[in-house]
């Protein structure tokens, strides 16, 4: 155990507390202990350290438990943390109020906190509950605004009243399917409330807070990008490159850069922090030949990060990545010989005690999944190769910086995205000196917009870079056959090759045969737990997905899908895909719906829209209902006596309502896919 930590990357506490103190908190997500034991479990740990410390003191011995009891007391308080820092544990909650209930009608208070990109039936804000009735209360709702209403857009810091009721989100239907809900429980939120023609009152906006006055420059900048020459397309870059706000951007586009390996520069992360970073040293340099210079530097800089992570919006990754990079640049500006794995472990640890649902953030595991591999890889790519062309060194560096980055993040990527852009080395050695442009630019476009002065010469530069970048990733994109999809990765995947990319670096730093051993032992293991016993171990499975208006039923046969459907093709179906990643499918195949289906020992039947249901071959135990067939349940259930009823998201939902009171009224088992979810039967 020892051995494995002798890596020079992890022989600083804080990196190795760092990890036990996330993992505390990924802990928490799988299990829910409760506040009393959180607390004994943290105090014994506690003590058991006081005392083994005495007894190594007053023995003069150096024993090597008690650095274990340190990694599980930082686990345990990572577990605590996430605990106590939950918005439920707080008394003020509104879930603590025992006069909420599901679907009743409550007058209630909120404060737009946060606009999201809208979906295609309503526009979502994140939203600040103030008051229940007369009762002030705390927490955060998910809201949906009808596209269809007469309400108007909302601001942040709107402060708003109205009646509606509050409900659950909705979990996923169908296997292997996002969890929104999770998300957002990640979030501190877990309900959500819906407006379309509701009587609302809107007090006027007051920015009383650091984000409102944040989204007030926002607005003002956004509406003077909009009286510029851009395009609509750089319009929509440059709002998101600079000012955070994606919801200009097109799918098309979002496609096509997820495609090429370059989604990241359409968030504002880590990357364009770092890129600022250098913009904002090269400008200041001149202040070094200064007496106190190099501390002038520090605070403007720091003044610099900030003031773009206000006009970004104050959004969660835009302030994870500033305040990661001004630690460093407070490391560097007082002579600090830290280690900048040290610090950014530093930074990561006060983030998550500040803010432990960051943990679970995709884009916070990301973001430091690549710089620390940055750190770790790229000093040993340096030592490979060098150029003396300051040009071509450029370029080369950018490779090593992109590669490195890429093998921090790849297990991660297959996890979330389950792809791998296989051009993404191509498409950074273009995309990030473009991307410097543009930020450069960019901010100096915002700096002139402030005094009503913006060249011509300047917009159609930054114009050109962004229609450059564009076009360059659709080629890129388009080059489908170097873009791998549908990759199955899970939870296991995902530990087993963090372990190894960890083997493999103590392995280059002590090349003996007890660590070849242990490297080999675990890619053996992966290649066994991810590879050779999923095939083996996969069994026939028959699924009723929910889809709506439609019927989608799937066969599973160990790692082969046939899939039976009412649609027009099924090449784009999400609701496939993700069954296919989840599932490990190799081989799938579609057909025409039958209207019986063996299922092991039962019989199903299919009753579709022409309402035939009588069958002389076998006896149905199962009926499934599709496209609302004009029948009397009742008289079918006296008919066939099945022992179960399904209907899917095909059938109108007064048909459903009307289905469910007979089943109930003659005590039949039912299933209702858009209420149970998809129908799935193993064996």
């Amino acid at each position: 155990m020892a051995r494995l930590f002798q890596m020079k990357a992890l022989n600083y506490p804080i990196i190795k507390l760092t990890i036990c103190f996330a993992s505390g908190i990924l802990i928490s997500d799988f299990i829910e202990p409760t506040f009393q034991k959180l607390t004994y479990s943290l105090s014994t740990v506690f003590f058991l350290l006081i005392a083994a410390n005495y007894y190594c003191k007053k023995q003069s011995k150096t024993l090597w438990w008690p650095s274990l009891l340190v990694l599980i007391l930082f686990v345990t308080l990572g577990l605590f943390v996430s605990i106590v820092q939950a918005p439920v544990f707080h008394k003020s909650h509104y879930t603590h109020k025992q006069n909420i209930k599901e679907n009743q009608v409550i007058d209630i208070e909120f404060i737009v906190i946060k606009k999201l990109k809208p979906t295609t039936y309503n526009n979502r804000y994140y939203v600040k509950l103030t008051k229940i009735g007369s009762t002030a209360v705390s927490g955060m709702l998910l809201l949906n605004v009808s596209k269809d209403s007469t309400i108007v857009d909302f601001k942040v810091n709107n402060r708003i009243a109205t009646s509606t009721f509050i409900k659950a989100i909705n979990t996923p239907l169908n296997p292997f399917q996002f969890n929104y809900k999770k998300y957002l429980r990640h979030k501190g939120i877990y309900h959500q409330i819906s407006l379309k023609n509701e009587i609302i009152l809107i007090a006027s906006k007051q920015n009383n807070s650091l984000t409102g006055y944040a989204e007030e420059i926002r607005d003002y900048l956004s509406g003077e990008l909009n009286k510029q020459t851009f395009k609509p397309i750089e319009i929509a870059f440059l709002k998101a490159l600079l000012l955070g706000q994606r919801q200009d951007i097109s799918f098309d586009v979002y496609d096509d850069y997820t495609k090429a390996g370059a989604i990241h520069i359409l968030a504002i992360s880590g990357l364009h922090v770092g890129i600022l970073l250098i913009i904002f040293r090269f400008i200041l340099s001149p202040l070094l030949y200064f007496k106190h210079g190099k501390f002038m530097q520090t605070v403007l800089i720091l003044f610099a990060l900030w003031g773009f992570a206000i006009i970004a919006g104050l959004s969660a990754s835009v302030v994870r990545a500033v305040t990661m990079f001004s630690l460093f640049v407070v490391a560097k500006g007082l002579n600090r010989q830290t280690k900048p794995l040290n610090t950014l472990a530093i930074s990561a640890f006060l983030l998550l005690l500040i803010k432990p649902e960051f943990c679970f953030d995709v884009g916070f595991q990301l973001s430091y999944a690549a710089v620390a591999a940055i750190v770790i890889i790229k000093p040993v790519l340096d030592s490979w190769k060098t150029l003396r062309n300051p040009i071509t060194n450029f370029f080369l560096d950018l490779l090593k910086v992109s590669i490195a980055a890429q093998i921090g993040v790849l297990p991660l990527s297959l996890f979330y995205f389950h792809q791998f852009p296989g051009l993404f080395f191509i498409t950074n050695l273009v995309i990030i000196p473009c991307l410097m442009l543009v930020l450069g630019l960019g901010t100096v476009t915002l700096v002139l917009i402030g005094f009503k002065k913006t060249p011509e010469i300047l917009i159609d530069v930054l114009g050109a870079v962004i229609q450059f970048m564009n076009n360059f990733v659709e080629r890129i994109a388009s080059k489908e056959a170097f873009l791998f999809e549908n990759i199955s990765f899970d939870l296991q995947a995902l530990i087993l090759s963090y372990l190894i990319l960890m083997l493999i670096a103590v392995f280059y730093q002590n090349r003996t045969f007890k660590n070849a051993f242990l490297l080999g032992a675990a890619v053996i293991c992966f290649q066994m737990t991810v590879i050779q016993i999923p095939a083996l171990g996969k069994r026939n499975a028959f699924i009723i997905f929910h889809k709506s208006r439609q019927s989608l039923i799937g066969l599973q046969t160990k790692q082969q899908l046939e899939i039976h459907h009412t649609l027009k093709t099924i090449d784009s179906e999400r609701i496939i895909k993700d069954y296919i990643v989840g599932a490990s499918i190799k081989e799938q195949c579609d057909d025409d719906i039958r209207r019986l289906y063996q299922i092991n020992d039962k019989c199903l039947l299919v009753v579709d829209s022409l309402g035939f249901y009588s069958t002389r071959t076998q006896t149905p135990q199962w009926i499934l209902l599709r496209q609302s067939p004009k029948i009397n349940l009742d008289r079918l259930i006296d008919s066939l006596n099945p022992e179960l009823i399904i209907w899917d998201g095909s059938n109108y939902r007064s048909d459903q309502e009307r289905w469910k009171l007979s089943c109930k009224t003659k005590k039949i088992p039912f299933h209702q896919t858009s209420e149970k979810g998809a129908f799935i039967v193993s064996y």
